[in-house]
């Protein structure tokens, strides 16, 4: 999982750095079009056994995005995330594959969320602001020893996708050398409703938040250009 996530890290920054001249515009003008991808770490903060002895790992977030006026506009994002636990935390769920296991040490939490926002934007200055929220379908799994864990009683793997909220606050700043590229800098906060006792009543079995703290770089173009080039 790891490896692949890098890989498409790796590939959207390549795209920001050999996208097309003819592509470009200035700003974040109505009617252009944004693609991005940022890297930076998250804290699983809620609740229960996602929270309990969570400890901060990588994050990684692609998106695009659109510009409806000067004061909005709608991002896509899908993402990755993990939470790796303590091993001074107890075990949460017994794992008859490897009874030895008295705590969460080899437990992960992984969190695969795709979200839709709405952003209010405000600028000042080379400064622009942003505040977004919406809703998102998250794909959550536990594993131990690199293993989807099953629930003792269901002998359900646990692993699905549930719904969720996603709320963001980021700034951005255009580079004076290459004016349809910025960097930026953004907190987000996925709330998932995770809970679902009929498949797992044994643990794992809550609401999840996590925050996430990344930094990366937007690519904007002139979505009318390149709906003209694609007709040619």
């Amino acid at each position: 999982m790891i490896p692949s996530v890098r890989s498409a890290g790796i590939a959207l920054f390549a795209v920001l750095a050999t996208a097309s001249p003819c592509l470009a515009a200035v700003g974040m003008a109505p009617g252009r079009g944004a693609i991005g991808g940022q890297i930076g770490g998250s804290f699983f903060w809620s609740d229960a056994d996602y929270s309990e002895g969570a400890q901060a790992r990588f994050a990684f977030s692609g998106h695009f995005r659109y510009v409806v006026n000067s004061r909005l506009r709608w991002q896509i994002s899908p993402g990755f995330t993990w939470a790796g636990y303590s091993s001074s935390t107890p075990i949460a769920v017994y794992d008859g594959r490897h009874p030895e296991d008295t705590n969460k040490s080899n437990n992960l939490t992984l969190l695969l969320p795709v979200s839709f926002q709405l952003q209010y934007l405000h600028h000042h200055g080379k400064w622009h602001y942003h505040l977004g929220a919406g809703p998102g379908f998250y794909r959550v799994w536990v594993e131990n020893h690199r293993e989807v864990l099953p629930d003792p009683v269901t002998l359900v793997l646990h692993r699905k996708i549930h719904p969720g909220l996603t709320g963001e606050f980021g700034v951005e700043r255009f580079i004076k050398q290459l004016p349809s590229t910025s960097v930026e800098a953004t907190t987000t906060t996925h709330w998932v409703f995770a809970q679902d006792d009929e498949a797992f009543p044994s643990g794992y079995n809550s609401f999840l938040a996590a925050t996430e703290i990344r930094v990366g770089a937007n690519y904007y173009f002139d979505m009318s250009r390149l709906s003209k080039s694609s007709t040619k």
